[in-house]
């Protein structure tokens, strides 16, 4: 697992890097609260049981074109695939924002819109890449019944196969599977791979997240209250082990996901009392959330800041204003393994000290 780690631990202590200005690079986009499932440990329980009011697609096309180009916006819910017109959203920040990468987050429960979508795409060209990622939670008996949904786990893996049919024809898209490891799953760890490996899927891993176990120093009065229904953390003493169990099987596909086991090295030190090798970098300054009613938060940790209602939806004018700006002096000192923010922490950490290029420079390089 060294040699896994080996970029990270190598640099590890040289900086813990300096806040950046507010530039917005990656989004986190609640295009709708339905879901057609229940989850025992989705954190959004509370959004997903009382559906609030979705963006127009005019609103989110103000939204993509008033901010600068992403880098990623990660389109979740809810179950996206709910929303008719996901295809005209994913459409307008490929085509208004030239966002580099759109990411679309989902149960796999609707395959035929998932096929229909990934033709429009293929059709477009527009240069932009797209991820499907598709959550599978174990094996067949524990994904659904952590789902409460019959028949969820067949038509997820059909979902999964569908679109890897149609990837090496499809430029720039792939799919991959994510399963969030909790106390419910924890031994199925190898058995899922091996199916997931038989079918040629990518795969990674996340813990299940809450606030009230997975972040630390939040002010009470910004917290939110979002935590899963009913699930938790494998015991702490067992995550060094998970982790080595995992970056085995992630060395014998091939060491394709080395950042994301970087990212969780980092998760399992915080939970055991570690320090963070670099402060959160992104949340409020290079990523944020943008929620289906049109409320923005720094991070899904936190209370929204304001609503791109009261400022004609003009995300980039409400990111630079003072509400903004006094949301980001509340959060220098708290801390959290949520993975979303993390991830583009390291991402920031890493640029900032040379070890892979900055987004801009990639793109103003073509």
């Amino acid at each position: 697992m060294r040699r896994l780690f080996s970029r990270f631990l190598s640099a590890q202590g040289s900086t813990t890097g300096h806040y950046p200005e507010p530039r917005l690079k990656d989004l986190i986009f609640f295009v709708t609260d339905r879901c057609n499932m229940r989850c025992n440990h989705c954190m959004f329980r509370h959004r997903v049981d009382h559906p609030g009011p979705e963006l127009t697609l005019e609103q989110v096309s103000t939204l993509a074109r008033s901010i600068p180009r992403l880098r990623t916006v990660a389109l979740t819910g809810g179950e996206p695939f709910l929303r008719e017109d996901l295809w005209e959203i994913i459409k307008t920040f490929c085509l208004e924002n030239r966002t580099f990468h759109v990411q679309v987050d989902t149960n796999g429960s609707m395959p035929d819109r998932m096929l229909e979508i990934l033709d429009r795409f293929a059709d477009l060209q527009s240069g932009a890449f797209m991820t499907f990622q598709v959550s599978l939670d174990g094996l067949k008996d524990t994904h659904e019944r952590l789902r409460h949904s019959p028949g969820s786990f067949d038509r997820a893996v059909t979902a999964l196969q569908a679109c890897r049919e149609r990837q090496d024809s499809t430029p720039h898209f792939r799919v991959v599977a994510l399963t969030d490891i909790h106390r419910e799953n924890v031994t199925e760890i190898e058995p899922l791979a091996d199916l997931l490996s038989g079918l040629r899927i990518p795969h990674v891993y996340d813990f299940v997240r809450g606030v009230d176990y997975s972040s630390w120093g939040i002010p009470a009065d910004i917290r939110a209250d979002e935590n899963p229904r009913d699930c938790g953390l494998p015991p702490l003493e067992d995550l060094p082990n998970l982790v080595e169990r995992i970056a085995a099987v992630e060395l014998r596909e091939g060491g394709q996901f080395c950042q994301w086991m970087e990212q969780l090295q980092i998760q399992v030190d915080l939970y055991r009392g570690g320090k963070p090798p670099f402060p959160c970098l992104s949340a409020g300054r290079t990523a944020g959330v943008v929620y289906s009613d049109g409320s923005v938060a720094a991070c899904e940790f936190t209370r929204p800041f304001g609503n791109l209602t009261d400022c004609r939806f003009d995300l980039n004018a409400l990111w630079n204003g003072p509400e903004a700006e006094q949301r980001r002096k509340k959060i220098v000192s708290c801390r959290c393994t949520h993975s979303c923010f993390l991830l583009t922490s390291h991402q920031e950490w890493l640029e900032q000290t040379g070890q892979i290029p900055a987004f801009e420079s990639a793109e103003s390089g073509g």
